[in-house]
């Protein structure tokens, strides 16, 4: 759901026939916090909702569902919250200019493999 000054903005910028880089960008920057605003708002929701099945301790499949869809938000939150982070470097840039160069993150560290160990277990049988 579109606040009404996103909606403005996007059919103003509609009609023009051509919408600046930065025009283009401050537009971007407004859909993702708009989304960004409305996955938090669903988060909330769902963790209420979650805190409330908790404290009476009554884990049904809806509780289930929740933890799922909550789940599923946040990765979406993660997913916006990198591409409001591209935004704004591409704001922070004068036209033609490069942004710095950085590395994208690996994720967490994760532990070093571990020697696998094969166990061969010999049963013995009964003779009748």
């Amino acid at each position: 759901m579109w606040t009404t000054s996103v909606r403005a903005e996007s059919r103003r910028l509609s009609i023009m026939s051509e919408m600046t880089q930065d025009e283009a960008l401050h537009l971007a920057d407004a859909i993702v916090g708009q989304a960004l605003k409305e996955t938090e708002a669903r988060c909330a929701v769902l963790g209420q909702f979650i805190n409330d099945c908790d404290r009476t301790a009554s884990r049904t499949s809806a509780w289930s569902e929740a933890l799922r869809e909550l789940h599923a938000l946040h990765g979406h939150r993660r997913g916006l919250l990198r591409r409001r982070s591209l935004i704004q470097e591409a704001l922070d840039c004068a036209v033609g200019e490069r942004p710095p160069t950085t590395l994208l993150s690996l994720g967490p560290e994760r532990a070093a493999p571990r020697a696998q160990q094969q166990v061969q277990v010999q049963v013995r049988r009964r003779r009748s």
